[in-house]
Formats: C-alpha cells, structure tokens, sequence
C-alpha cells in the first residue's frame, strides 16, 4: 500500500506542475496573439478559481464557508495571504511571462526558497547553513545568467521580465508563509478559494473598465477558461494533494517538472530559443530545489 500511495503521489505532483507549466506556456500564448491586458487576466481568473473553489469546498467537504472569518486574527491573515500572496503572485508570474517567456519567468518564480531562507535566517537572527548558502548562491548565479545571457556587460532580459520574475519569486516565499497557520487549521480549498476571491476584488474596476475593448472570442474563452481551471485548480489541488504521499522536500524537488514543460512547450509551440548559457542558469536555478530537499539537520532550529 505504501508503494502505491507514493505512486499516488508522484502521478499527482507531476500532473499538477505539468499543468503549471503548461498554463504559462498558454498564457504566454493569449498575450501575444489575443493582447489582453494583465491586470484583466489576472482579475477573472482569480476570481472565477475562488469562486470555484469554494463551491468545490461546499459541496465535498460541507459545512459553511464563512467559518474562517469568525476570528479577527485569521480573517487578518487571510487578508494578507490573499493580498500579498495570491494577488501579488498572479501579477508578477503573468507580467514575467508578458514582458519574457514563460520559461523565463517560470524559472525565476522558483528563487522563492532563496526568500524563504532569508527570511527564516532574518526573523531568527542566525546565519543560513551551508547548503542554504549553497542554495542562494546557485539561485544568484542562474538569475544572473538568465539575465546576461552570457554579455556580462549589459542586460539581455527585459528590466520588467527581470522585475516582474524575482517578484514571482518573493510572492512564491509569502504563499508558503503566510497561510502556514491557515492551512494548519482549515481545509487548502476554503484558504485559497477565500484568497483567490479576495486577491482579485481590488482589479475588479480594471476588468470592467477593460473588457468592452477587449475582442470576446471564443480562443481567449477556451484560454481563460483553462489557465483558471487547468493552471490554477487543478495544478494546485493536486499539488496540495501529493502532501498526503510524498515528503514536502520530494515535492518541491518534482515541481521542478513545472519549468521543464514551461521551456519544452515555449521552445516547440513559440519558437523561443535558449541560448547555452539561459540553459546553464536554468538549470542552476533547478538545482536549488534538489539542494533544498537534501536532509539538513537543524535547519530550523
């Protein structure tokens, strides 16, 4: 039984970055051919996902959806996980793909873990351990590799992929963060679906001000509609789901499949082409995340 509920595991973890990736890859699509406004993408697809996930929570699990509200401390920190996690993480990954690639943004979204170690060295007041060390010097190195593409003299990335990639990256850190109490406490659905709710109600304005000059298709629907149910809740549930077979570190590390298909679809689908060296920081960024799940002992402490 243990053997098939690691397969489980892995079967979910898989499918569900694949969907990841593949969502970017899709939007990176819809922006280049359909123009749609970022902020207007951002705004239904968190708020149809939210929607959506409260409704999955309401009919499978039960109960109300409002019991999460009862304590002012939680609806705080609901506030600000929808905020500074969901809303800030949708933005920037969407605007790294918008103003890159999605293999590009992609890869920076996964220095997040540099974040989190800073943050945990910060709030601790002691210095990361070596292979933490390790960690954010590979992160810097394929950030910066990523950037130059090898002209160590000049810029090759545009200012705002650059921008908006490394801050898909520190709001990566404060979705994992920020809901830890949450999560520990209510079911993954009702945190997020809350979140994904609540994160796109200040870009509401934007979308209805916007959406009388956007060109309705039915392309940009069916691309909509799969980056919210494809990219957004099925990458996630499944994500969420493969905690209960897998070790959070072997997660992380099999998240990685999330960049691969980014790059994989964008290079055979978008023509994008990768220098050498864009690989080589790529792949340095990657190995954080098996860095990352190699036993540390006292890491917390």
């Amino acid at each position: 039984m243990a053997g098939k509920g690691k397969l489980i595991g892995l079967f979910l973890v898989i499918v569900g970055s694949i969907s990841w990736g593949a969502s970017g890859t899709l939007a990176d699509y819809m922006f280049l051919t359909q123009h749609a406004p970022v902020l207007w993408v951002v705004g239904i697809r968190m708020l149809l996902a939210g929607i959506l996930l409260l409704l999955l929570y309401k009919f499978t699990i039960g109960g109300s959806i409002f019991t999460i509200w009862h304590s002012k401390s939680q609806a705080l920190l609901l506030i600000s996980f929808a905020i500074f996690g969901m809303l800030m993480s949708q933005v920037s990954y969407l605007s790294a793909v918008r103003y890159g690639n999605a293999a590009t943004a992609t890869v920076l979204q996964f220095t997040a873990p540099v974040f989190i170690i800073l943050y945990y060295s910060i709030s601790r007041h002691k210095l990361p351990i070596r292979l933490d060390v390790i960690s954010i010097v590979l992160a810097a190195a394929g950030t910066y590799l990523l950037a130059t593409k090898g002209d160590f003299g000049s810029l090759n990335i545009s200012k705002l992929g650059l921008f908006f990639g490394i801050s898909a990256g520190i709001a990566g850190a404060n979705c994992t963060l920020i809901p830890i109490k949450l999560l520990n406490k209510y079911d993954p659905r009702l945190v997020c679906g809350w979140a994904m709710l609540l994160g796109s109600l200040p870009i509401q304005p934007i979308v209805v001000i916007d959406t009388p000059h956007i060109n309705i298709n039915p392309t940009l629907i069916f691309e909509l509609i799969f980056i919210t149910i494809v990219g957004t809740m099925v990458a996630y549930l499944f994500y969420v789901a493969s905690l209960n077979y897998l070790e959070p570190a072997v997660t992380g590390t099999l998240s990685s499949f999330e960049p691969l298909t980014a790059a994989i679809l964008s290079v055979s689908f978008l023509h994008l082409k990768l220098t050498v060296v864009e690989l080589i920081g790529g792949v340095l960024i990657l190995m954080m995340a098996f860095v990352q799940a190699l036993p540390q002992k006292n890491k917390l402490e």
